[in-house]
């Protein structure tokens, strides 16, 4: 950072807006000043010119240019990087200890005061010829050494120099942390749960007072979460979580300690993948009157400055790394070898659900975060799972509260929170006037008896969760085949008069188009041919023209067609090929033959010897 009265900043009055003036690398060839400064240093250092030829050198550079509060800014923060030395090396040649400026003024100031006071050269001379002496030294090099402590008569020693594309870097964060000294309140939002979990511990080690809420509640609960039918047939977005952190100037002790804090926190936010801040900042007018102005920024602004150069690494703030995949997770992005082992074992599993390690937080009541280890993602909805390992007994009570606030009930008996599993150690206990409580006997208590899976010896099953997400689906197919059930059977109205000609229809192109499961549609067109309602009845006998195979519909017209050329065959292989040369796809080829009153004869296991032929009628 750099003090405040060097930043620069852009007032909107209209919008009462502010925001710092950054350096853009693409105006105005700016980054030229920052490299001529770097170079300029760099020769200082080169030449170990004494600190006042140094301020002398910046104050003609400053004087050349019109933005006199850029050039003093970044003057300031490469001063950070230098390092000034005293330039005598004088020592006592009886004892070869180093003349210690203090100690020589010391010495000069006794002998004066018993000399009395030098009014003229001839007695100053006299002083200084003694202290000589005593420290057989040159009156020239007493002269030097008694100032030798002085900033401006210390020299640079050494110039930590870097690109000129770091110093822009450095230069726009360190305006952004400046213009926050000023912020009464920040709002910042992130994305993905391993960055949460960063900066959240980064907030507690600064000692920052915080809270978390969601952009916009669905009713009154903090925490509450969208319906699931809601949230995928209105197509709503999840919203995002945001956190306020009071700023320095809502304390009213400690305002510089606290705002050093908060600026401290910025470098974590901005370097994560995706982020925004919004603040409301106070200033002071030129007639000391008092305003707050809105600042907003986010990393998909297009004008978004330069936070970042490559190898971006100044003092001790770094920056932190992209958002990992998991083909990146290591073993010390697990919390345990239980959490890597579930993860590597799900994978493996193809029930269509997406696993992501460590969410965004889910809030708790007081407005603090609840990170989960797991998150299974389908058609929007979101079903969290924790797991509870074998741990200290205050670890576990930490945690057991924590979900009790979030599986809390309502009145009426039903979770008013997020959809949580409970995975827990079935080897955890919990003291109670001194009795050891079974964990499953504690979690019993406030979590619904579906929600909670036991496990021992890291072998969490799978089944439990499997079957769990997979009512999901049925639930959700089912609700979107009744909601849906005019748009998709209007869609497959459009489809069949504009592909007249075409025989086969894709399904999963309305699918796409209505964003909703292709299961759900292959329901409705199922619900549909077999509907004797009158009020449908056009619909019913279009499509009863088609056979249902897999995802696709098939016109009756073109499977008589191909009857009388499959019953010339006999292989598998020449009816597969037969089929696919008719346009029909290759994935629902083997179940078409049999749905067409085929059977498949098998002999062996090679498909080059099976055979097809007419089913038997039993009578």
């Amino acid at each position: 950072m750099f003090p405040i009265e060097l930043l620069r900043v852009q007032i909107s009055s209209k919008k009462n807006q502010i925001k710092p003036v950054f350096i853009d690398c693409e105006k105005d060839n700016q980054p030229s000043l920052p490299s001529k400064i770097i170079k300029m240093y760099e020769d200082m250092a080169d030449r170990k010119l004494l600190k006042s030829n140094v301020d002398q050198n910046l104050s003609e550079i400053e004087a050349k240019n019109l933005d006199y509060k850029l050039v003093r800014a970044i003057c300031h923060l490469l001063e950070q990087r230098c390092e000034y030395a005293s330039q005598s090396g004088f020592s006592n040649a009886r004892n070869n200890d180093t003349i210690n400026a203090i100690h020589l003024r010391r010495q000069i100031f006794e002998i004066a005061s018993l000399l009395g006071y030098p009014v003229t050269e001839n007695e100053r001379e006299n002083i200084l010829q003694e202290i000589a002496s005593k420290n057989n030294l040159s009156v020239n090099d007493v002269e030097m050494a008694m100032w030798d402590d002085l900033e401006k008569n210390k020299y640079l020693k050494n110039f930590d120099s870097l690109t000129s594309l770091q110093l822009v870097a450095w230069y726009n964060v360190s305006a952004l942390q400046t213009l926050l000294l000023n912020s009464v309140k920040m709002e910042f939002s992130i994305y993905g749960g391993f960055s949460w979990k960063k900066i959240l511990r980064k907030i507690k080690q600064l000692g920052l007072m915080y809270s978390l809420y969601r952009e916009s509640n669905y009713g009154s609960e903090s925490n509450a979460h969208p319906k699931k039918e809601e949230m995928l047939l209105k197509n709503k977005k999840e919203n995002k979580v945001i956190c306020t952190v009071n700023g320095p100037l809502s304390i009213v002790r400690l305002t510089d300690r606290y705002g050093m804090a908060m600026a401290k926190l910025i470098p974590s936010i901005i370097f994560s993948e995706n982020w925004s801040i919004n603040a409301t900042i106070l200033r002071k007018s030129i007639s000391g009157m008092k305003k707050t102005y809105d600042f907003e920024l986010s990393s998909t602004d297009k004008d978004i400055p330069l936070f970042d150069a490559s190898t971006f690494h100044i003092q001790s703030e770094q920056k932190s790394g992209p958002r990992l995949s998991y083909d990146n997770y290591g073993m010390e992005y697990f919390d345990s070898s239980v959490e890597k082992k579930f993860m590597d074992k799900f994978l493996k599993f193809s029930i269509g659900w997406h696993l992501v390690r460590e969410p965004d937080p889910l809030i708790l009541s007081n407005g603090k975060a609840f990170i989960p280890d797991f998150v299974f993602e389908k058609y929007g909805v979101k079903v969290y799972l924790e797991i509870v390992g074998f741990w200290t007994e205050d670890y576990l009570k930490r945690k057991l509260e924590k979900i009790k606030d979030l599986t809390s009930k309502s009145e009426t008996g039903t979770s008013t929170g997020p959809d949580l599993l409970i995975v827990a150690n079935m080897d955890n206990c919990i003291s109670e006037n001194g009795k050891k409580i079974p964990i499953d006997s504690v979690f019993s208590k406030f979590v619904n008896k579906k929600h909670l899976i036991f496990y021992r010896k890291d072998e969490i099953p799978f089944g439990p969760i499997i079957s769990y997400l997979k009512d999901i689906d049925y639930k959700i197919i089912d609700k979107i085949s009744v909601n849906l059930h005019d748009t998709i059977a209007l869609e497959m109205d459009k489809e069949i008069h504009d592909r007249q000609r075409n025989s086969v229809i894709s399904l999963k192109e309305i699918s796409d188009r209505c964003k909703i499961p292709i299961e759900s549609v292959v329901k409705t067109i199922r619900n549909l041919q077999l509907n004797t309602d009158n009020s449908e009845k056009v619909m019913t006998d279009k499509l009863r023209e088609f056979l249902l195979v897999d995802n696709y519909l098939i016109s009756n017209n073109k499977i008589s067609e191909l009857l009388p050329e499959l019953d010339k065959i006999g292989k598998l292989q020449d009816a597969v090929r037969l089929l696919r040369q008719s346009n029909i796809p290759e994935e629902c080829v083997t179940l078409l033959i049999t749905k067409m009153g085929y059977e498949i004869i098998w002999n062996g296991i090679d498909s080059n010897n099976a055979q097809v032929q007419r089913q038997t009628m039993n009578t």
